[in-house]
């Protein structure tokens, strides 16, 4: 137990905490930001250039949001490499950002339409 708590507060003086809130506040954002294309996509909103516009900016917004979500998960896979057992500790990375990001787009779905 010792040795799992000194391996934990090693972990803690090289800045795990703030590395895991800004990988999961990345992740919301872009969960955030691909809800807002979709819901423009599939709603009828009037922007100053038109119908087409409104269409493009979702798809412009969806198109950003999976990259920038690409990019988050390829950050916390590569970090989580170095770590012992990384398979299954990227497993878990990739299906938790799958359900989460998931369940924000549906959340905003459901507020939206209220």
């Amino acid at each position: 137990m010792h040795k799992i708590w000194k391996r934990y507060i090693h972990l803690l003086d090289n800045d795990l905490c703030t590395k895991i809130f800004d990988n999961v506040k990345n992740l919301l954002v872009c969960a955030l930001l691909f809800a807002a294309g979709t819901d423009v996509l599939s709603g009828s909103y009037e922007l100053f250039l038109g119908v087409l516009a409104s269409s493009l900016a979702g798809l412009g917004l969806i198109i950003v949001s999976t990259l920038l979500m690409l990019l988050n998960i390829s950050d916390g896979i590569r970090r989580l490499a170095r770590l012992r057992y990384h398979l299954v500790l990227q497993i878990l990375l990739l299906l938790t950002y799958v359900l989460i990001a998931g369940r924000v787009v549906e959340i905003v779905w459901n507020f939206r339409s209220l």
